[in-house]
């Protein structure tokens, strides 16, 4: 079923069950009415009458009481005039739609109070005073068995009401809770509906974000979701297809360009040497650029491989106890005549024991070379570049979430290297990005450009195959300070921690 149509269904009925407990609200509303009316009415007007009836029998006994005695006509006046407001009385009563208890005591009072009526209306009889008295006691006792029913009928009538309402509070309660608990399970129903699709969507997308390409999203086609699921395997097979075709094309590429790049580099290089015949210093100096030009073109499509390499997976690491010393010796050798010729020093500061760290030493001389050539290129002519190598026992503070790798701090503890520059450093909000790919902070006024913003991506991609760390601060007085951290091997402490400067023009 389709998310919008439990959505609907689920709604459609939390509604039904709303309206009905109003519509039945309103009959009892309506019927509560009805009963307030005919209380109104009947009970109530039946009961005020009943009750003048009391009171005009209550006078009439006791306006015949003063009239046997004093023979007063105007007594006998007040007689039949209370005589004939009980039988008016009387009349409207028998008018009323009544109850049967209640008509059944108002015909009661009129079989009583028939004869009466008729000796009274006249005037007061002549005949016995004791047997007339009597009678009207007898109609004042059935005159209150009137009122009392009028009045049972009434509390009847409450009753009635006051059990409807009850009813309906019952109902409406029952109503309530009934949608209160269709909406929680619908929302249940919904929310499960959503959150896996969404989970899996959620991991798959991150995934997806982070260059995986191989997820497949479970569908079954009865949903949006799985509607978006289906789409969504589809974008991401594509995505596949072109990040498979760009790995074949960069890789096919650069290969091809390797060849005939090697052949001009020797092709200038003997020209330099003269093989060919004597050159001129106009023809030897752009030779040089010609050469110097075509080294950079080859490394730039050296790192365009070894992306192309990390991206298929298929970059092959020799690990062994390595002697990273003698590699950052090596890479301090190959920038000294360029850090020269641009007029920059290389400081250094080295133990005298081996580093050791289980590493491969070709890839680790790559990353230390791309570090040296970046501080070289982006420090101002007559600066130094500082290099700085320790063995450490401890993970530098706040460093440990920054191991990219598998590896994790042995009791060997670490080596950490250090090339510090006075270049125009990195803003904090590129830290992190200069080390995706491509990635290169815009050149300013005093900051070199070029490159393809390759370098940092792979010695990113190296140390983390290594278990190491890789990251960028901000050096005292200014410029910027890469630090690598590298796992050392078991057993690989050194004997002494001491440094030892020097300078190399």
């Amino acid at each position: 079923m389709r998310v919008s149509t439990r959505l609907t269904a689920g709604s459609s009925l939390v509604l039904l069950l709303l309206l009905g407990a109003l519509a039945y609200q309103l009959i009892q509303v309506r019927h509560l009415a009805s009963i307030s009316r005919e209380v109104s009415r009947v009970g109530l007007r039946a009961a005020r009458l009943s009750l003048s009836q009391i009171h005009d029998l209550d006078g009439l006994q006791q306006a015949l009481r003063k009239y046997f005695v004093t023979r007063d006509p105007d007594y006998a006046r007040l007689t039949r005039e209370l005589g004939g407001q009980v039988s008016l009385r009387q009349q409207v009563l028998l008018g009323l739609p009544l109850s049967g208890v209640e008509r059944e005591a108002v015909e009661a009072f009129g079989t009583a109070w028939r004869g009466l009526g008729e000796e009274v209306d006249p005037g007061p009889p002549a005949g016995p005073e004791a047997d007339l008295l009597a009678r009207v006691a007898l109609a004042q006792k059935r005159a209150r068995t009137v009122a009392e029913a009028a009045q049972e009928a009434v509390s009847a009538e409450a009753s009635r009401a006051e059990a409807s309402a009850r009813r309906a509070h019952d109902v409406s309660l029952l109503a309530g809770l009934l949608a209160l608990a269709a909406s929680v399970i619908v929302l249940w129903a919904t929310i499960r509906s959503i959150r896996k699709p969404l989970e899996r969507l959620a991991s798959a997308t991150h995934a997806v974000a982070g260059g995986r390409f191989d997820l497949q999203l479970p569908s079954r086609g009865r949903d949006e979701f799985d509607q978006l699921a289906e789409d969504f395997n589809v974008m991401v097979r594509r995505l596949s297809e072109l990040d498979q075709m760009k790995k074949d094309i960069l890789s096919h590429v650069s290969h091809e360009l390797k060849t005939p790049l090697a052949a001009v580099q020797e092709t200038h290089q003997l020209l330099l040497e003269e093989i060919a015949g004597p050159l001129t210093g106009d023809q030897r100096r752009l030779l040089e650029m010609n050469l110097q030009s075509a080294r950079r073109l080859s490394a730039m499509i050296a790192k365009l491989l070894d992306l192309a390499r990390l991206e298929a997976g298929v970059m092959e690491y020799d690990l062994r106890p390595t002697d990273f010393s003698q590699v950052v010796g090596s890479a301090l050798s190959l920038m000294e005549v360029r850090a020269g010729e641009r007029g920059i020093a290389l400081r250094t500061e080295l133990p005298r024991d081996t580093l050791w760290v289980r590493g491969d030493g070709d890839r680790l001389f790559q990353v230390v070379e791309n570090l040296l050539e970046n501080a070289v290129k982006f420090s101002p002519s007559g600066s130094a570049v500082e290099v700085a190598a320790a063995w450490s026992a401890q993970t530098p503070p706040g460093r440990r979430g920054e191991l990219l790798g598998p590896a994790s701090p042995g009791a060997a503890g670490w080596v950490l290297l250090t090339v510090s520059d006075r270049g125009p450093g990195v803003p904090d909000d590129q830290k992190t990005r200069i080390f995706d790919r491509f990635h290169q902070v815009a050149p300013t006024g005093n900051r070199a450009g070029g490159g393809v913003g390759l370098g940092l991506a792979i010695c990113r991609e190296i140390v983390s195959a290594h278990g190491g760390a890789l990251w960028v601060e901000d050096n005292a007085g200014g410029g910027s300070r890469f630090r690598c951290l590298l796992p050392a091997p078991e057993g690989a402490k050194p004997a002494a921690a001491r440094g030892e400067g020097e300078e190399r023009q």
